[in-house]
Protein backbone atom coordinates (compact mmCIF):
# COMPACT_ATOMS: atom_id res chain seq x y z
CA UNK A 1 0.00 0.00 0.00
CA UNK A 2 1.33 3.61 -1.07
CA UNK A 3 2.03 5.91 1.99
CA UNK A 4 -0.65 8.23 0.30
CA UNK A 5 -2.96 5.58 0.14
CA UNK A 6 -2.46 4.86 3.76
CA UNK A 7 -2.79 8.42 4.83
CA UNK A 8 -6.20 8.74 3.25
CA UNK A 9 -7.38 6.06 4.82
CA UNK A 10 -5.56 7.29 8.10
CA UNK A 11 -8.00 10.42 7.79
CA UNK A 12 -11.09 8.37 7.32
CA UNK A 13 -10.75 6.22 10.61
CA UNK A 14 -10.24 9.63 11.92
CA UNK A 15 -13.33 10.96 10.52
CA UNK A 16 -15.01 8.02 12.28
CA UNK A 17 -13.79 8.75 15.36
CA UNK A 18 -14.72 12.05 15.15
CA UNK A 19 -10.69 12.99 15.60
CA UNK A 20 -10.43 16.36 13.56
CA UNK A 21 -7.59 17.36 15.19
CA UNK A 22 -5.92 13.83 13.66
CA UNK A 23 -7.19 14.70 9.91
CA UNK A 24 -5.53 18.05 9.96
CA UNK A 25 -2.22 16.86 11.02
CA UNK A 26 -2.20 14.91 7.59
CA UNK A 27 -2.83 18.33 5.73
CA UNK A 28 -0.37 20.58 4.33
CA UNK A 29 -0.79 24.46 5.84
CA UNK A 30 -1.76 25.85 2.23
CA UNK A 31 -4.56 22.87 1.91
CA UNK A 32 -7.86 23.62 0.13
CA UNK A 33 -11.03 21.84 0.43
CA UNK A 34 -13.34 21.81 -1.98
CA UNK A 35 -17.00 20.31 -1.25
CA UNK A 36 -19.24 20.06 -4.51
CA UNK A 37 -22.33 20.70 -2.47
CA UNK A 38 -24.06 24.19 -2.79
CA UNK A 39 -22.56 26.74 -0.79
CA UNK A 40 -25.73 28.86 -0.84
CA UNK A 41 -27.54 26.24 1.24
CA UNK A 42 -25.27 24.08 2.22
CA UNK A 43 -22.56 25.40 5.31
CA UNK A 44 -19.77 22.94 3.98
CA UNK A 45 -20.18 23.66 0.38
CA UNK A 46 -17.80 25.04 -1.46
CA UNK A 47 -13.94 26.06 -0.77
CA UNK A 48 -12.35 26.35 2.54
CA UNK A 49 -8.53 26.93 2.50
CA UNK A 50 -5.88 26.13 4.58
CA UNK A 51 -6.37 24.20 7.84
CA UNK A 52 -8.38 27.16 9.74
CA UNK A 53 -10.74 26.64 6.59
CA UNK A 54 -10.48 23.13 7.00
CA UNK A 55 -11.24 23.40 10.68
CA UNK A 56 -14.56 25.38 9.80
CA UNK A 57 -15.14 22.64 7.43
CA UNK A 58 -15.56 20.18 9.72
CA UNK A 59 -17.51 22.16 12.49
CA UNK A 60 -19.99 22.99 9.99
CA UNK A 61 -20.42 19.50 9.23
CA UNK A 62 -20.53 18.53 12.72
CA UNK A 63 -22.80 21.11 13.53
CA UNK A 64 -25.70 20.36 11.03
CA UNK A 65 -25.77 16.87 10.09
CA UNK A 66 -25.72 13.62 11.92
CA UNK A 67 -23.70 10.98 9.32
CA UNK A 68 -25.92 7.57 9.56
CA UNK A 69 -23.70 5.77 6.61
CA UNK A 70 -20.15 6.34 5.12
CA UNK A 71 -18.63 4.01 3.40
CA UNK A 72 -15.36 4.63 1.34
CA UNK A 73 -14.44 2.64 -1.57
CA UNK A 74 -12.58 1.75 -5.02
CA UNK A 75 -9.54 3.16 -3.79
CA UNK A 76 -6.84 3.94 -6.66
CA UNK A 77 -3.88 6.21 -6.54
CA UNK A 78 -2.81 8.33 -9.81
CA UNK A 79 0.58 10.11 -9.39
CA UNK A 80 0.21 12.55 -6.17
CA UNK A 81 -3.54 11.80 -6.03
CA UNK A 82 -6.32 9.28 -4.69
CA UNK A 83 -8.91 9.20 -5.80
CA UNK A 84 -12.12 7.09 -4.05
CA UNK A 85 -15.91 6.88 -4.39
CA UNK A 86 -17.72 7.57 -1.52
CA UNK A 87 -21.44 6.89 -0.26
CA UNK A 88 -22.45 9.27 2.51
CA UNK A 89 -26.26 8.74 4.13
CA UNK A 90 -27.84 11.36 7.26
CA UNK A 91 -29.97 13.34 8.60
CA UNK A 92 -29.64 17.23 8.31
CA UNK A 93 -30.40 18.57 12.31
CA UNK A 94 -31.96 22.00 11.39
CA UNK A 95 -34.50 20.41 8.48
CA UNK A 96 -34.95 16.89 10.28
CA UNK A 97 -34.49 15.60 6.31
CA UNK A 98 -32.24 12.48 4.94
CA UNK A 99 -29.90 12.76 2.47
CA UNK A 100 -27.72 9.86 0.07
CA UNK A 101 -25.27 10.65 -2.08
CA UNK A 102 -22.37 8.85 -4.09
CA UNK A 103 -19.92 11.13 -4.80
CA UNK A 104 -15.94 10.64 -5.96
CA UNK A 105 -13.19 12.21 -3.43
CA UNK A 106 -9.93 13.32 -5.28
CA UNK A 107 -7.34 14.16 -2.60
CA UNK A 108 -4.13 16.02 -4.07
CA UNK A 109 -0.68 15.70 -2.12
CA UNK A 110 2.82 17.72 -2.15
CA UNK A 111 6.29 15.25 -2.42
CA UNK A 112 6.21 15.74 1.06
CA UNK A 113 3.42 13.16 1.40
CA UNK A 114 1.17 16.12 2.85
CA UNK A 115 -2.31 16.64 1.42
CA UNK A 116 -2.42 19.88 0.18
CA UNK A 117 -5.92 19.69 -2.30
CA UNK A 118 -9.10 17.93 -1.23
CA UNK A 119 -12.02 17.62 -3.71
CA UNK A 120 -15.70 16.02 -4.06
CA UNK A 121 -17.40 15.64 -7.11
CA UNK A 122 -21.03 14.15 -8.29
CA UNK A 123 -24.45 14.87 -7.45
CA UNK A 124 -25.43 16.38 -4.57
CA UNK A 125 -28.90 16.95 -4.65
CA UNK A 126 -30.21 15.18 -2.16
CA UNK A 127 -27.74 16.77 0.34
CA UNK A 128 -28.59 20.08 -1.08
CA UNK A 129 -32.01 19.01 -0.85
CA UNK A 130 -32.29 18.18 2.97
CA UNK A 131 -30.52 21.61 3.92
CA UNK A 132 -33.12 23.56 2.28
CA UNK A 133 -36.26 24.50 4.81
Amino acid sequence: MSNQLSTVQHIYSCFAQGDVPGILAQLADEVTFNNGADPKVVPYGGEFKGKDGVLRFFTNLGATTQTTHFEPSNFRQEDHKVINEVRHDGIIATTGKSFSVSVLFTWTFNDAGQVTGWKSTGDFSSLNDAHSN
